[in-house]
């Protein structure tokens, strides 16, 4: 990125973490100024990453604004905090209130940072390949299975490795069944989406798709939100699911990308005569 991003970056991670503190204040939030360092650091991820969205997107004006809102709340508010919900994290009422401030802090914030940031590019979005509604179904149904997988697979894990956060999870784990449903059902095909949106939207290949895709799913739905110290997670289960959520949301981006974007090269038709007088 341009030097001149990286200062309107931290600008905007300022402006983020000043609507935290105003529209927490308003919801009668207590403001933990000790954290502020935290909330920086990880506000500041947040605001590079859309960032670097911004400036790569075909979109403009409105439309722009619109994307990175939904990007910057379904991914790193709506997502988590339902996850939150299910493992009984947060009560019913701590989920709704904080699922009004994420909102009403990226409704603020995202026209704004956007205008910041600014996009001149004139450049075409490499489109999606077209494909029959059959062709799209089998691969979103593999997504949400390739989600499932990774899911499954990283917390496996963790538990292994990490069996200290077992600790804080005994009594709070969900029956499977709602774990399962929750996360084929409702966040597998969310994570869907926002891809699918971004990968229409972006100028760039689709191995930058690949990275960008997973930086968002990695920082946005995971890193980001565990930086900052909380009354709701002690700082060793912060760090195991940072870890966890990190690496396997990255894959599971990159491979998703290619799940839905990659097309074949279709070999031109000087090649294939050439090939054709070669075998006569």
């Amino acid at each position: 990125m341009h030097p001149e991003l990286y200062l309107k970056s931290a600008l905007g991670a300022l402006l983020l973490t000043a609507l935290y503190i105003v529209f927490g204040l308003l919801l009668g939030f207590e403001i933990k100024w000790g954290n502020s360092f935290w909330a920086l650091l990880s506000n500041l991820l947040v605001a590079l990453l859309l960032a670097y969205y911004i400036i790569h997107s075909s979109r403009s004006g409105f439309r722009l604004g619109l994307e990175v809102f939904l990007i910057y709340f379904i991914i790193g508010h709506f997502n988590i905090l339902i996850e939150a919900y299910i493992f009984n994290v947060t009560t019913r009422s701590q989920t709704l209130i904080e699922m009004v401030r994420g909102l009403l802090v990226a409704l603020a914030f995202c026209p704004v940072y956007t205008y910041m940031v600014g996009n001149d590019s004139l450049q075409a979005p490499r489109q999606l390949p077209h494909r029959s509604i059959l062709s799209w179904s089998w691969r979103v149904v593999a997504a949400d299975t390739l989600y499932l997988f990774c899911y499954l697979t990283a917390g496996l894990l963790l538990s292994i490795f990490y069996p200290r956060l077992l600790e804080f999870y005994e009594g709070k784990l969900p029956a499977l069944g709602l774990m399962l449903q929750t996360q084929f059902f409702l966040r597998g095909l969310i994570f869907t989406g926002i891809a699918l949106l971004m990968l229409q939207a972006m100028t760039l290949s689709l191995s930058r798709k690949a990275v960008l895709i997973g930086l968002t799913f990695s920082v946005l739905g995971g890193i980001a939100p565990l930086i900052p110290p909380n009354d709701l997670m002690p700082a060793y289960v912060r760090l195991g699911h940072g870890i966890e959520v990190g690496i396997s949301n990255f894959v599971f981006g990159i491979a998703l990308t290619y799940l839905l974007g990659y097309r074949p090269r279709k070999k031109n038709n000087a090649s294939q005569a050439e090939f054709s007088r070669k075998t006569v």
